[in-house]
C-alpha cells in the first residue's frame, strides 16, 4: 500500500516508518497524508474564523513529522516545534518552507513573548504530568500575541473501560487524571482531561471561544489571550 501511495505522490518525502510507529501508532503513508489533511482543514478554519489577519503566525507544538503544519495555507508564516530531535531534522531536510525548532519536555519555547496568532497543539496535553500542564499553558500564555488564540485536543471522554474505579471518581468530580509510570511525553503517558478542569484551571487566564468539538476521538477547545496592549517581540532565529 505505500509502495502505491509513493507511485501516485512521486514528489512525497516518506517519514520514517518507525517514527510513524512510534507517534501515530501505523505505517500507512496513505493514513499519514489524509489524515494530515483533514486535521489541517479544521484547523484552518478555526484560525480564519477568529484571528483578523490574513498572513498570520502560526505555530504547530508537539509537530511531529510535520502532518499537519505541512498542509496548512502558505500564507500562514509557519513554525513547528518538538521535542523529539530526530523529527525536527527530518521536518527541516523534508518541509524547507517551515521552520522547525527543537523544544525540551518542558518550557520555554525558543522564541520572543507575544510572538504568535496562533498556537495549537493536538494530542501533546495528553501525555504530560499536571505541573507540566501548568507550565506549558502559562508558555502558551506567553508566547500568544494578544487576541491570539490557542487550539487544544484534550482526553475528555475516556471510556469505562479506560479508567480504574478510583481514577474514575477523580475524574468525575472535576481532577485531572494521570496514567503514568512510563516516559513522560511517550505516546503510553496518559492525561484524561474533565470538562471542568479545563474551564476552570487551565484555561484560567483565557478568554473561551469554542468547545469542546469533537476532533476524530478527541475534543478540541479554542480560546483566546485577552488584549491587553502589549507589542510583539522578534521571533528568535537561533
Amino acid at each position: 500500500m505505500n509502495t502505491e501511495f509513493r507511485d501516485k505522490h512521486p514528489d512525497f518525502a516518506p517519514p520514517p516508518l518507525w517514527w510513524m510507529h512510534d507517534m501515530y501508532r501505523h505505517t500507512s503513508f496513505e493514513l499519514y497524508w489524509q489524515t494530515g489533511i483533514s486535521t489541517a482543514r479544521v484547523i484552518e478554519e478555526k484560525i480564519n474564523g477568529n484571528i483578523e489577519t490574513k498572513t498570520p503566525i502560526v505555530a504547530d507544538w508537539g509537530c511531529g513529522l510535520g502532518r499537519i503544519i505541512r498542509h496548512l495555507p502558505s500564507r500562514y508564516s509557519r513554525y513547528g516545534f518538538d521535542y523529539n530531535g530526530h523529527a525536527i531534522k527530518w521536518n527541516r531536510n523534508n518541509l524547507a518552507d517551515i521552520i522547525f525548532k527543537e523544544n525540551d519536555l518542558l518550557p520555554p519555547l525558543p522564541v520572543g513573548a507575544n510572538a504568535f496568532d496562533a498556537i495549537y497543539a493536538l494530542s501533546v496535553f495528553t501525555h504530560l504530568s499536571e505541573q507540566a500542564h501548568e507550565l506549558w499553558i502559562d508558555e502558551i500564555f506567553r508566547c500568544l500575541k494578544p487576541g491570539g488564540i490557542f487550539l487544544g485536543a484534550f482526553h475528555m471522554r475516556p471510556a469505562s473501560e479506560q479508567l480504574l474505579p478510583l481514577e474514575r471518581e477523580k475524574f468525575d468530580a472535576g481532577k485531572l487524571v494521570i496514567r503514568g509510570g512510563v516516559k513522560e511525553g511517550s505516546r503510553t503517558f496518559t492525561a484524561h482531561h474533565p470538562e471542568d478542569y479545563l474551564r476552570k484551571r487551565l484555561f484560567a487566564k483565557f478568554e473561551i471561544l469554542e468547545g469542546p468539538i469533537d476532533l476524530f476521538g478527541q475534543e478540541l477547545f479554542i480560546v483566546r489571550k485577552p488584549t491587553v496592549g502589549a507589542k510583539p517581540e522578534r521571533i528568535k532565529t537561533c
